[in-house]
């Protein structure tokens, strides 16, 4: 025999089933409040982190300006120290040195003409123009002895001595000195004969030499402007002697 009966009937809905329907409602809402409060918690957490990022970001930033600073300071340092070595080992090799130098010289000026050495003429049209001067001569050359200051090296070997000279100079605004090399020789016999050649000769490497002393300097100076006559003139007309005296008292006053 076969019954069929109701599949409600056969499972009766069980009493406990709103207990139960309860219970996972609780399970879930606790489950669910429990992972909220994870999150708020590493959110939290990570906002935090995220701070400390950034502020540690902000000191890492702080300390390499300050390392960078450090570092100029330290380098500045030490450029100035051997700056101040550098300047006290050549001011304990300064030697006075004298060069044969130069000015072109022209003949006298006369009272007649302008600053150019020409005299202002107007032509029939009216219309001014310039006439050289008679005094507007060809220009000639004054040698005279000019003072070096310089630091001197000499290191010696076998057959001579190698001497080299440096020249203080200074930056174009003035606060930073260095040095330059001036002259390298090396000084044996065959190089003496020649410097006494050059000046018996007064060739053109006589004003290469250095000589030890203003007199021995002035000499071939002197020998070198035999001939001159009268040409003893800047073009503005200004005697070249007082000229020169002149401008070596404007050095001394820029030094």
């Amino acid at each position: 025999m076969y019954y069929d009966y109701p599949e409600e009937e056969f499972y009766p809905e069980s009493e406990y089933q709103e207990q139960i329907d309860a219970l996972k409602e609780a399970i879930k809402s606790s489950v669910k409040s429990e992972i909220l409060e994870e999150m708020n918690r590493l959110r939290a957490e990570n906002e935090k982190l995220q701070g400390i990022k950034e502020h540690f970001e902000e000191v890492k930033r702080d300390y390499e300006k300050k390392k960078d600073k450090c570092d100029r300071i330290i380098r500045n340092a030490e450029y100035n120290a051997k700056k101040m070595r550098l300047s006290e080992l050549m001011k304990d090799h300064k030697v006075v040195k004298w060069k044969v130098d130069r000015e072109l010289v022209y003949g006298p000026k006369c009272c007649k003409c302008n600053s150019n050495r020409s005299i202002e003429v107007r032509l029939p049209s009216g219309r001014i123009a310039e006439d050289e001067c008679e005094c507007k001569t060809k220009s000639k050359y004054y040698y005279y002895p000019k003072m070096y200051i310089l630091s001197e090296f000499t290191d010696r070997y076998r057959c001579g001595e190698i001497i080299a000279h440096y020249t203080e100079e200074r930056s174009s605004h003035g606060d930073d000195v260095y040095y330059e090399r001036y002259t390298c020789t090396i000084c044996d016999s065959s190089t003496e004969e020649e410097k006494k050649e050059a000046i018996r000769t007064l060739s053109d490497k006589v004003r290469e030499i250095l000589f030890d002393q203003e007199e021995k300097c002035q000499e071939v100076c002197d020998r070198l402007n035999d001939g001159l006559g009268n040409y003893l003139y800047t073009f503005g007309g200004e005697n070249i002697k007082e000229y020169i005296k002149e401008r070596k008292k404007r050095r001394k006053k820029v030094r």
